[in-house]
């Protein structure tokens, strides 16, 4: 992870991070744009798991986006915020995670193979 073993201060002046996060952000907006056309956001997300196997992404943190991305926006939404709304963000980035991890698995898997076969 390009985040691993920096100083929580000097993350907060990141500007590797910040990208990071507007692209995020940027990704949960398409996301969301595409609840009602299911096989575009699984394309969506699929496609998003393959190229983090590229990166070196690990599976196991995938589950840790939904909740911080939850923390992230809650303040702005305070006002609006409810027990309704918090269960849909949750739901929302389980699927996600879940069809992330998949196509994650997946490439990893293909990856490996490759790699055996030469």
């Amino acid at each position: 992870m390009p985040f691993n073993g920096i100083e929580l201060e000097d993350l907060k002046h990141s500007k590797q991070l910040r990208a990071h996060a507007l692209r995020v952000m940027a990704f949960v907006q398409k996301a969301v744009a595409r609840l009602n056309e299911p096989d575009k956001l699984q394309t969506l997300v699929k496609d998003l798991g393959r190229k983090h196997v590229g990166y070196g992404a690990k599976r196991r943190y995938v589950d840790l986006i939904g909740p911080q991305f939850i923390q992230a926006i809650k303040p702005s939404l305070e006002a609006q915020w409810s027990e309704d709304m918090h269960e849909a963000w949750s739901r929302l980035f389980q699927h996600l995670a879940y069809v992330m991890k998949g196509s994650m698995l997946e490439e990893e898997r293909r990856v490996k193979a490759a790699a055996k076969a030469r």
